[in-house]
């Protein structure tokens, strides 16, 4: 088993943090009727800027706090695959690589509890 460099197991520990707490986000957006299971943290350095779930007035944001990395949880593969729109689609993906912009997935056990939110929240909604 390979250990982590110091600045790759700090990384991570940032990584679950700020997703941690946009997965809270897509709870609050089933629980309380807002739509699917999306939810996003917005960092500048290591400080939170904002927290929102589907509230696209919040998208301003990314353009003041000039937008240098998107770590995501879920690949868009596990929401269609529950029902849901894909949470990060291609073309979302690849405008952002095309800026220059570090697009990539969190690791390890992160991943898994960003994708858990579709299978509950498919529950919720009855997706078959």
């Amino acid at each position: 088993m390979e250990v982590p460099a110091p600045h790759e197991a700090g990384q991570e520990e940032r990584d679950h943090k700020f997703i941690t707490k946009a997965v809270d986000e897509a709870y609050r957006a089933v629980d309380g009727g807002g739509g699917g299971p999306f939810g996003a943290v917005i960092v500048r350095g290591d400080e939170e800027v904002v927290s929102c779930h589907n509230q696209k007035r919040y998208l301003k944001m990314i353009f003041v706090v000039e937008l240098q990395k998107v770590v995501y949880g879920a690949k868009a593969e596990v929401a269609a695959a529950a029902g849901f729109n894909a949470s990060i689609p291609d073309a979302f993906v690849e405008y952002y690589k095309k800026s220059g912009i570090e697009v990539r997935q969190a690791e390890g056990d992160t991943v898994r509890i960003a994708e858990e939110v579709f299978d509950k929240a498919k529950e919720k909604f009855r997706i078959k």
